[in-house]
């Protein structure tokens, strides 16, 4: 543009040219020329008169940084991913390792709480049955002793009734020695009475009692028997002679 431009400024004629009614059409048809200004505007104006070549040109002169820059991130990436799956598979393998000592020492865990939840049950089941014997055993041994009791009981109870029974015969056949004793001794002191006469002496009856020996005894015998205090005794009186 700019070269048709010069070309044409040096094809001008001067002011005072006389050209012809058809040449000065022409160069009335022409565009007029242009300052240094309006030149700069109009390359301004020729670089983005045509936005989709530009938008081409840019375009072409990114794809190479584009894809230096991809292959740069691929890059970074893939050593990145490497570097990951291997600390991955590392803490995979670590992850894995730990599981499986996890995994057995909670079956051993398992294993030893079961064990010792088995022993508890058998400790638990031995002590109640234990238990159940001592009970049954106590049991039969408080059944014992009460029937033992009830035994000595009725023994002792049927001892006493004998004894009672003997007692009872016992004293049975005391009161009846005894009111034989009473009837006799009755018998006897009735025997033995004296009613005094006249004339007799207290001396004289004990003599024929006691004899000549134990007359003088005999005395002091009838007169304790008879409350007497002295050795006169009226006719009439009643006198117990002991024996």
């Amino acid at each position: 543009m700019a070269r048709k431009r010069k070309d044409k400024r040096e094809f001008e004629e001067p002011a005072d040219y006389d050209m012809n009614s058809e040449g000065q059409d022409e160069f009335n048809n022409e565009p007029p020329m242009l300052s240094r200004s309006d030149s700069r505007r109009g390359k301004k104006k020729t670089i983005f008169r045509y936005p989709l070549l530009n938008l081409l040109i840019v375009f072409f002169l990114l794809i190479p940084i584009v894809i230096v820059i991809v292959f740069v991130t691929v890059q970074n990436l893939g050593s990145s991913d490497e570097v990951k799956t291997e600390t991955e598979s590392t803490v995979n393998v670590s992850n894995n390792t730990d599981a499986k000592e996890e995994k057995a020492k909670a079956k051993k865990a398992a294993e030893e709480k079961a064990a010792a939840e088995k022993a508890a049950a058998d400790k638990k089941s031995a002590d109640e049955k234990a238990a159940a014997e001592k009970k049954e055993a106590d049991a039969a041994k408080a059944e014992a002793a009460k029937k033992e009791q009830e035994a000595a009981d009725q023994k002792a109870a049927e001892e006493k009734a004998a004894a009672d029974k003997a007692a009872a015969e016992e004293k049975a056949k005391a009161d009846a020695a005894q009111k034989k004793a009473n009837e006799e001794a009755e018998k006897k002191a009735a025997a033995s009475s004296h009613t005094v006469q006249a004339g007799e002496t207290l001396y004289g009856i004990a003599r024929s009692a006691y004899g000549s020996a134990g007359a003088a005894a005999g005395v002091e015998k009838i007169k304790q028997a008879n409350g007497l205090g002295s050795n006169d005794v009226p006719v009439g009186t009643v006198l117990k002679i002991p024996q």
